[in-house]
This record gives structure tokens, C-alpha cells and sequence, in this order.
């Protein structure tokens, strides 16, 4: 087989490895006898994160390096190798290091233009540099780790939130109302501060009797959905007997039992995206019970939802029953997914 370079290089985080990545990967290969791939330590992820970006939900480098290995195993082994880079530059600038080209992105060339700034600077030879076209998600916007991360699409670029959901009310079946009878993350009898000792992602939480509880223990809340109901009685009328004062910002929003409104998906999908410093409570007109749905499949990865669940053998629509406990749900891409095939099957609304 013929190819067009001797040696290629490219390099990146590869965090969330995604089909783009892969696709990257695979034509570089297909246009080189050789491929070295610099993928960035720990330590240089730690001094390019935004102040948005959790660290918590970047991949460590060995996590980030299997990925890789798994796709690359398929092709010859000695085809390919894994540097560790610390800088733009890796190996590049190395007067013993042979390469023909570089293979970039779109976003990433101005990166392979500054390379070849520096080589010519110490006497070496120009790089090609091969432009890979963008792999876009199913919204046509580009697949990107930060767009996983973010909660918006998973790694073959599908979005979880189906744009359809911001425009018509989503009603549920009979059939998914006992499936939430099951609790999705981890059911506790008893929260405690203890419980989120060193955590980094946000707290949110849905419904009165969880907010009071999560406030009592000064666990601090960023988002929370209420209604003023327990067990769809009316108990409370305002937030300070939930537990919460100083700054906050109340938002209210109509969504029925039963149903997930349009307001309320984008209500939700507003706080993510312009995200505040004030504690932001979605105060229910109707019921919150279906709110965690939206937020499970709006939030960014990392954060963690507690939500009450009801005793399992309450008659339902009883009003008064206990809770049976609380439930964490951990946002991560196997919820997040798990949740958009539960709310593709609610049915539209028709008012």
C-alpha cells in the first residue's frame, strides 16, 4: 500500500474520545506508513481548563490513552506510537525527530501553523499540514469533548435533548410512569454532609421536602425545582420555610402533573447554559415530580440530582405517604442516555 507520508504526527487531549477523534485517527493513518500521537498529561489538562470546566469531568491520561489503543489495535502496532506532550509543541521541535506532515482539525490549525513558525526558526524542514474536515453532531454543529462534557450530545454526537422538546408539552404512559417507580440512582434512607465530602459538581434538587433537608444540612443547593406540595398537598408558601435565604432568584414555570412543559425544558435549559451565582429555585405551577428528567438530560456531566422517592408500596395518587427516601442520581453519560430513551417514548401534549 502506498502512502502519501513517511511519518505524520498529530496530537490533543482525546478527552471523551468521540467519533470525530476516531475519524481523525483513522485518515491520518490511512495517509501515513507512520503515526505518532501526542496526547496531553494531566497536568497540562489542569493549566488549559476553563473556569466553566470541571476538572472532575476530564478522563485521566490512561483512560484517554485506552481509548486510543482500542481503536489503533486494529491496524498494525508498528504503524503507530504515544508520546506524552506537555505543550503545543511535543516532539516536533526535536532536531532527532523525523515527520512529514501534521494532521489537524479545522479549530486546531492555526496550533500546526505555530509549529512550523518554530521549526523554521531552528533550521528544520516544514511540515504538511493535512486539514481534516469537521465530523459534525446530528445538529451540525461539530462533535467536541467540550460539547460532551456540557451535556449537549454523547460521543457518536447524538444530542440528548431532541430539539422537538422545546416547542410541544411531552405527556407520560402509563407503561414509563411505573418504570419511574424505580429509583434511578443511589436510595438513602439518610443524607448527610458526610455524603458529599470533596464533591465538585453542583447540587441540585427536586421537590420541597429534599430541598429541606438538603438546606438544613447546609448542603449548598444551585438549582432547585419545588412546588410548595408534599405528596401533591400543599404544605409550603414560601422558600425561607424550605430552608433557603440570602440570594436567590425564583423562576416560575407551568408544567401540569404528568406532563413535562416546553417552559419547563427550556427553563431548565437556560440555567445550564447562563449558568448564575445566586441560587436559582424553579417553582412549579402543577407538579415537579418529572422535573429530574429534563434536568438529568440538560445538565452538564459531573453534577449530582437528589430527588425524593416515594414509599414503593404507596397507593399512588394517595397524598400524605412517607418518602421512601432520597435518591442521588450521579449525571453521567450513561444516565443521560438511559433518561432520552425514557422521554422519547412520553407522548406530545395537545392542550
Amino acid at each position: 500500500m502506498g502512502f502519501r507520508f513517511e511519518t505524520a504526527v498529530l496530537g490533543g487531549t482525546f478527552d471523551h474520545f468521540h467519533r470525530g477523534h476516531e475519524k481523525l485517527l483513522e485518515h491520518a493513518l490511512s495517509i501515513s506508513e507512520k503515526l505518532v500521537i501526542g496526547i496531553t498529561t494531566d497536568e497540562y489538562i489542569k493549566k488549559l481548563k476553563t473556569n466553566n470546566e470541571k476538572l472532575i469531568t476530564f478522563e485521566n491520561f490512561k483512560v484517554r490513552k485506552r481509548a486510543i489503543e482500542n481503536l489503533l489495535n486494529r491496524f498494525e502496532k508498528n504503524r503507530f506510537e504515544i508520546v506524552e506532550i506537555n505543550d503545543l509543541f511535543g516532539p516536533t521541535l526535536d532536531q532527532n525527530f523525523n515527520a512529514d506532515a501534521i494532521v489537524v482539525s479545522k479549530d486546531s490549525k492555526n496550533g500546526a501553523l505555530k509549529i512550523n513558525e518554530e521549526r523554521a526558526k531552528i533550521g528544520l524542514n516544514q511540515l504538511y499540514i493535512e486539514v481534516f474536515p469537521e465530523i459534525l453532531a446530528e445538529d451540525g454543529i461539530l462533535i467536541s469533548s467540550m460539547r460532551i462534557r456540557n451535556g449537549e450530545v454523547d460521543r457518536d454526537g447524538k444530542l440528548y435533548v431532541n430539539p422537538k422538546w422545546h416547542i410541544y408539552d411531552l405527556e407520560i404512559t402509563d407503561e414509563i410512569r411505573r418504570e419511574l417507580k424505580i429509583p434511578f440512582g443511589k436510595l438513602s434512607e439518610k443524607i448527610d454532609s458526610e455524603n458529599l465530602k470533596g464533591f465538585e459538581g453542583l447540587v441540585i434538587s427536586v421537590g420541597d421536602e429534599t430541598s429541606k433537608v438538603l438546606n438544613s444540612l447546609s448542603i449548598p443547593i444551585q438549582i432547585s425545582v419545588i412546588d410548595f406540595k408534599i405528596a401533591r398537598e400543599k404544605r409550603f408558601t414560601n422558600v425561607k420555610e424550605l430552608g433557603f435565604s440570602g440570594n436567590v432568584e425564583i423562576i416560575k414555570v407551568v408544567s401540569p402533573a404528568g406532563i413535562i412543559s416546553k417552559e419547563l425544558f427550556n427553563t431548565i435549559d437556560g440555567l445550564f447554559k447562563n449558568p448564575s451565582e445566586k441560587t436559582q429555585i424553579i417553582l412549579i405551577d402543577g407538579e415537579d415530580d418529572l422535573s429530574v428528567l429534563p434536568l438529568i438530560l440538560a445538565s452538564p456531566l459531573g453534577n449530582h440530582i437528589f430527588y425524593g422517592q416515594p414509599a414503593r408500596h404507596a397507593s399512588e395518587g394517595v397524598a400524605g405517604r412517607p418518602q421512601e427516601g432520597i435518591v442521588e442520581i450521579q449525571v453521567n453519560e450513561e444516565n443521560k442516555a438511559k433518561i432520552r430513551q425514557i422521554v422519547s417514548r412520553f407522548t406530545p401534549h395537545h392542550s
